[in-house]
């Protein structure tokens, strides 16, 4: 029963995502209309969830230890949430608001922040709806470090700055992102990197490179010993909590097939990379495919260790949305030829592998999909939950 409605819901919510995107770009008079209603599904699907993403449990305790505080001055001295968190909760308890709605809160501004940021290329935003939730990025990190994720959402906004050398307004964004999440402070000179208006990533063969690179590097990069170099900067950076529990967020580096598939599908973005940017002529994709390929490479060599791979969250989480362009090109254009049929097919399969396995695997970490108001199945999703975090131990 739990696994079926896991499956409806998210199946359902994407088809319908992509569905009113693609009609949102049309002709018709008033097809922009169509726009919010992805982002209405998307907020009520993940406002209304119980139990959905990793650190769902941690934000519940924080909306309820933060329930004792009688003003906003209060809850800013305490200095433990940024203040953009803090004045979010302040006002869901001043209207004494269930957790929900923070949680509904935090899903609209997400989604609306895609939206705001895709929607003037409009073709390509129903492959990133898709992309976001058929890949897990959308329950696997969205769902779970909702305060970076909002940083990340709002620092992709402003990338139009950069492109349009708006650096008052980028500069706005970044101290928005800043409220939401200390690790913005990196983000404020990335203005000036792309000054000179050129892509830095324009050669592929080197970009193959350099991919490859990094993930040989992965299988040999000893970060139990190299966390600790930079305290400072984590510190610096809003990860403090973390400094104590580093060693225990290091993970196994293994060759298996999704990794192997995951580099292939990385490699086949690069080869198609002038193409799909000459298809879409965007200033913005430019952009993104810089911080993609950074992302990528680091992504990688960090792999073992979750510590890190939280601090590349603004170029590592990109993957999901220069993923999305590649699907839309190859699709609009997987006629041309055999090869162009065939990367097209390899992407998608990848895609449907990647939600097969989430789908596979929700039943034993906080995938499965369960509504707030079905108080009779919260005990089984909080069973799951212990059981599932008792089995990684």
């Amino acid at each position: 029963m739990l696994l079926f409605q896991t499956i409806l819901v998210y199946t359902l919510l994407t088809v319908l995502m992509c569905y009113y995107a693609s009609k949102s770009y049309g002709k018709e008079k008033w097809a922009w209309q169509y726009g919010w209603l992805p982002i209405i599904l998307f907020t009520l699907v993940f406002g209304l969830r119980y139990g959905v993403g990793i650190d769902y449990n941690n934000y519940s305790d924080i909306y309820e230890e933060t329930s004792s505080y009688r003003s906003l001055a209060k809850l800013l001295e305490g200095e433990r949430y940024e203040p953009g968190f803090s004045i979010l909760l302040y006002v869901c308890h001043l209207i004494h608001a269930p957790e929900y709605i923070l949680f509904t809160i935090i899903a609209f501004i997400q989604i609306v922040l895609i939206y705001k940021t895709f929607k003037d290329e409009g073709r390509v935003l129903p492959y990133i709806y898709l992309s976001m939730i058929l890949t897990g990025f959308c329950m696997y990190s969205m769902m779970n470090v909702l305060r970076h994720e909002i940083a990340l959402f709002i620092f992709l906004y402003s990338l139009k700055y950069i492109r349009d050398d708006k650096l008052l307004k980028y500069w706005l964004c970044c101290l928005i992102a800043l409220c939401f999440h200390f690790s913005a402070i990196i983000l404020f000179p990335l203005y000036f990197v792309w000054k000179i208006r050129k892509p830095f990533f324009n050669n592929p063969r080197l970009e193959i490179i350099i991919v490859f690179a990094s993930f040989v590097l992965s299988f040999f990069a000893q970060w139990q010993n190299i966390l600790h170099m930079f305290d400072n900067l984590i510190v610096l950076l809003g990860y403090e909590t973390y400094i104590d529990i580093a060693d225990d967020m290091i993970v196994n580096s293994k060759i298996g097939i999704t990794r192997l598939f995951n580099l292939l599908i990385n490699c086949i973005i690069i080869i198609n990379s002038k193409k799909i940017k000459a298809y879409f002529n965007s200033g913005l994709l430019n952009i993104l495919y810089d911080l993609f390929i950074v992302g990528v490479a680091l992504g990688y060599i960090f792999l073992s260790s979750m510590m890190m791979m939280r601090m590349i969250v603004y170029v590592n989480h990109v993957q999901f949305i220069i993923l999305a362009y590649a699907l839309c090109y190859l699709h609009q254009t997987r006629r041309t030829n055999v090869k162009q049929f065939v990367q097209y097919a390899l992407v998608a399969l990848f895609i449907f592998v990647s939600y097969s396995s989430f789908l596979h695997h929700s039943m034993d970490n906080t995938g499965a999909y369960v509504f707030y108001f079905q108080t009779d199945m919260h005990a089984l999703k909080d069973h799951l939950r212990a059981e599932g975090l008792s089995n990684k131990k």
